[in-house]
């Protein structure tokens, strides 16, 4: 059995680096439990946005309208594997059920004093990592191509400005002025300017692991194969050995669900799968300032660097480990195709990655109600990589007996209890 620790922090990704790092500067002895490199992590194919604005889940009201074509797959925001199905009928129950204006408004209320402090999170987590100069107030675009696609979205704009989040509308001719590189043609354009981004997210995930390793903290490259409550603290079994610990956080994303099944927490949470491919500009393009969202493509553009840039494509609901199916990576690139300029693709092969998704599109934050010295993090979606840091301190504050500066009564685990595990 290895030495025990204070805690141990199960999970690699963004949430649980970021509380990794949080607890050993509170001056615990921490032990981070993740078997795979960064580049396995889904913080590293993130689109690196930092947004106040993130507070709207996927599970909107016009989710209704959109059924039926992504029943189909007819719809590139979405890709069902009907063979995968079966398993997420009660999720996809539940979601739908989340889809109504009062929940979209209430979730919003609850996501943004998390959102609102997500880029200082980011500014001091960059400052001590040393990448202070990946991350920048760039703004970011969410593009439509007509004026109807644009009238379509006054719902989430008044839920942002009733939450002081501030946006501009610009018309085609004035988005093609502040955005040269963009050839595409759009109606209208939402800059959202206190937006901020990361540029090669996965530059972050190596500078925290090199940070934390720097500060003491140990590592385990192993899966946690199961957690032993004891009198005194637990015993975590890996791959590999067992490891004794007073407290333990769980951050290990879409594969928290198994450990937390073990103890008899049955979350609602399903694997959203996502691709990205790399492309170089064309030398006569001028650079992508900020990332843009293109609403009728469903998929962001995000610059890597001056002549380069990441396309990611929408969601696919599938098993996590299914093999990959590259349609919708292949169609948001044929879009970005006729939005820039772009040369060859960079990237053998496109990557993969699974967001951990609640019904309600909020994450799963708070102590375990069962078992002392448990802390969940996790089921932050699409925001992972955003409120990372920001969550990382609320652990660091629930393993030390603080509260938390950000509400989190709203991420309670007892909010999902009861719902069937979906993975």
């Amino acid at each position: 059995m290895d030495k025990g620790a204070d805690i141990a922090v199960i999970g690699g990704g963004m949430v649980g680096l970021a509380s990794a790092l949080a607890l050993r500067e509170r001056g615990l002895d921490v032990v981070l439990c993740d078997p795979s490199e960064a580049r396995a992590r889904t913080s590293y194919g993130n689109a690196g946005v930092v947004s106040r604005g993130s507070i709207l889940p996927m599970a909107s009201p016009a989710l209704w309208g959109k059924l039926p074509s992504y029943l189909r797959n007819a719809d590139s925001a979405l890709r069902l594997d009907y063979a995968h199905l079966p398993r997420i009928v009660p999720y996809l129950a539940h979601f739908m059920a989340q889809a109504r204006e009062s929940r979209w408004r209430e979730a919003a209320a609850a996501l943004i004093p998390l959102t609102t402090a997500a880029y200082a999170a980011h500014e001091r987590l960059a400052a001590k990592a040393g990448t202070t100069d990946r991350l920048a107030r760039t703004g970011w675009i969410k593009a439509y191509r007509t004026d109807a696609a644009f009238a379509g979205a006054a719902l989430e704009r008044d839920i942002l400005e009733r939450h002081g989040v501030a946006f501009t509308i610009l018309d085609g001719d004035d988005l093609r002025e502040r955005e040269p590189a963009l050839v595409r043609r759009y109606a209208k354009a939402m800059i959202l300017s206190e937006t901020g981004s990361v540029r090669e997210p996965g530059r972050l995930v190596e500078a925290c692991e090199a940070l934390f390793e720097k500060l003491g903290g140990r590592r385990i490259r192993g899966s946690v194969v199961n957690l032993s409550p004891e009198a005194d603290g637990w015993t975590i079994a890996y791959e590999g050995g067992t490891l004794r610990a007073k407290q333990v956080v769980i951050a290990a994303g879409v594969a928290s669900g198994a450990l937390t099944k073990k103890l008899g927490y049955r979350f609602a949470v399903a694997a959203e799968r996502g691709y990205h491919r790399h492309y170089k500009l064309h030398p006569d393009s001028p650079p992508l300032s900020c990332p843009v969202l293109d609403t009728g493509a469903a998929s962001i553009i995000a610059p890597m660097g001056p002549d380069r840039v990441r396309v990611l494509s929408g969601v696919e609901l599938n098993a996590r480990h299914a093999p990959p199916n590259h349609a919708q990576i292949e169609a948001a690139s044929r879009e970005a195709s006729e939005t820039l300029r772009l040369g060859g693709p960079i990237d053998n092969e496109p990557w993969l990655g699974s967001r951990p998704a609640t019904p309600d599109g909020m994450p799963v934050i708070g102590l375990a109600p069962r078992h002392k010295g448990l802390i969940f993090a996790f089921g932050h979606g699409h925001i992972g990589l955003s409120t990372g840091p920001v969550t990382g301190e609320i652990v660091a504050d629930l393993a030390t007996g603080r509260s938390p500066a950000v509400p989190i009564t709203s991420f309670a685990p007892q909010r999902l209890l009861g719902l069937p595990r979906l993975f």
